[in-house]
């Protein structure tokens, strides 16, 4: 099921008897999760000299995070658990996606899935 990310931030954000906590922390690592793949996506554009590449990951890397910034608030985090969060998704998903390209384009497809890609 392909899920935007206007329709993911809208769901939760509106506080519909549907969202749950739990809901809203897997929204909230998912998007985590997308910062990083498209930050690395970023690298790969730079590495391949491809500067409009480039500009595309930086934009959706930073949409990445503002929802999941968006939702952190949502989840009562404050601005230094959001950063802490997106550090701790970096130092964890970074390795495994650079070693095994399968993970990474599973990860990417998701992401594009939610519109953060």
């Amino acid at each position: 099921m392909r899920v935007s990310a206007a329709f993911l931030f809208c769901f939760l954000a509106a506080g519909s008897a549907y969202a749950t906590p739990q809901g809203d922390r897997m929204a909230y690592d998912a998007t985590l999760k997308c910062a990083v793949a498209n930050g690395l996506a970023k690298l790969d554009e730079r590495d391949a000299g491809n500067a409009a590449g480039v500009t595309e990951y930086e934009t959706k890397t930073r949409r990445s995070f503002d929802l999941a910034y968006t939702l952190g608030k949502k989840l009562g985090l404050t601005d230094k658990q959001v950063l802490k969060d997106l550090d701790a998704s970096r130092d964890m998903e970074v390795p495994h996606m650079m070693r095994d390209r399968r993970y990474f384009l599973s990860t990417a497809a998701t992401c594009k899935a939610m519109g953060l890609m």
